[in-house]
């Protein structure tokens, strides 16, 4: 029931790590298990599961885009304004 509550949650209205651990009020840490157990799964659903990767707002850096949490810093300048990845799901 949760994971399917995830699909629900996500369908088209993408969030962070974050709103999504404090919407479902759970630990970050549960979250990320269960979206990477979920991104598993989808692949024999009509969904698809796209993480929008973080980027820094002060240089553009672009980070890896199957990273689920939000970096420290900037590999490029050393800043600590990342915006922080956001996952949605996708209906095929």
């Amino acid at each position: 029931m949760y994971r399917k509550e995830l699909i629900d949650i996500l369908l088209e209205h993408p969030m962070t790590l974050q709103e999504l651990s404090e919407r479902l009020d759970e630990p970050a840490k549960d979250v990320a298990d269960d979206l990477h157990h979920l991104q598993k799964s989808l692949r024999h659903e009509p969904y698809r599961l796209e993480i929008r990767p973080a980027r820094c707002r002060k240089c553009g850096f672009v980070f890896q885009a199957d990273k689920m949490t939000k970096p420290g810093k900037c590999p490029q300048c050393r800043g600590t304004w990342i915006q922080a990845p956001e996952v949605v799901i996708h209906e095929q």
